[in-house]
């Protein structure tokens, strides 16, 4: 059975369809981590673009005439999808923002450790949030809201059609501007209490020189903050489930 038969004639839909989703996905948290096989995401892809095929088959364009211009039709469906993509990755940014604050105050800024939900080498507070996000994305069912995201984009962006630039570049600075207040939301109990915890050692320094407050401070910074934050990672996590749900509602109602 040839794939044309198989998709019941529609495979310039499918296509199209693949292509928005395959792009998300290579982005998307969750989806598109790089510890995750790319054999499985193609597959991945692939199965959830022959379920919606039925349902988006009414929006897809005619095929085009030329491979010219079905090149530019992939191209705009492939923007499109690293677009969303790229909207729900700047939203992880901010665990990565928080933790290198959290970091400073801790006294773990010079650790090292890959964090998988950047992948990229950090540093070890930035990689607990990024490993409990993406935890906690599949735990409370926010990857359907990313599926449902997808889907509902063919209802704001119209296949064959091109991005508006200007309305996405300044969408994209929006949520950029809101994932660093995100990231300095989370991270202020810890720069307030840096703050007085540095003033103290200050004060102790002038008070008694004969104390090497380096020594001493450093010990204490890294225990009582590392209790702080096990104290404080369950209302974070919350907080940030909370601004990345309503993001992601964001794109729905558009």
């Amino acid at each position: 059975m040839s794939l044309d038969a198989l998709l019941g004639g529609s495979v310039f839909a499918f296509l199209m369809i693949f292509v928005r989703l395959g792009s998300a996905f290579l982005i998307m948290p969750g989806f598109g981590e790089q510890f995750v096989s790319a054999r499985i995401r193609l597959l991945f892809a692939l199965a959830v673009s022959f379920l919606l095929l039925p349902i988006l088959l009414p929006t897809m364009p005619p095929p085009p005439p030329s491979p010219a211009d079905l090149t530019l039709l992939i191209i705009a469906e492939a923007l499109i999808g690293i677009f969303l993509g790229t909207v729900t990755r700047m939203l992880m940014a901010a665990l990565e923002t928080a933790g290198m604050l959290i970091a400073n105050q801790v006294g773990l800024a010079a650790a090292q450790a890959f964090n998988p939900a950047m992948s990229s080498p950090g540093n070890p507070i930035s990689a607990i949030l990024g490993v409990l996000a993406l935890m906690l994305i599949f735990a409370t069912d926010l990857h359907h809201l990313l599926l449902m995201a997808i889907v509902d984009s063919y209802s704001l962006f119209q296949p064959g059609q091109w991005l508006p630039i200007g309305d996405v570049a300044q969408h994209l600075t929006r949520v950029m501007a809101d994932s660093f207040l995100i990231g300095m939301q989370l991270s202020a109990p810890f720069t307030v209490i840096g703050l007085l915890f540095y003033l103290g050692l200050g004060l102790i320094s002038r008070l008694v020189p004969q104390i090497q407050v380096f020594f001493v401070g450093v010990p204490i910074q890294i225990i009582f903050g590392l209790i702080l934050l096990g104290l404080s990672l369950t209302a974070l996590m919350t907080f940030w489930l909370a601004r990345f749900e309503g993001q992601l509602v964001n794109i729905l109602q558009l």
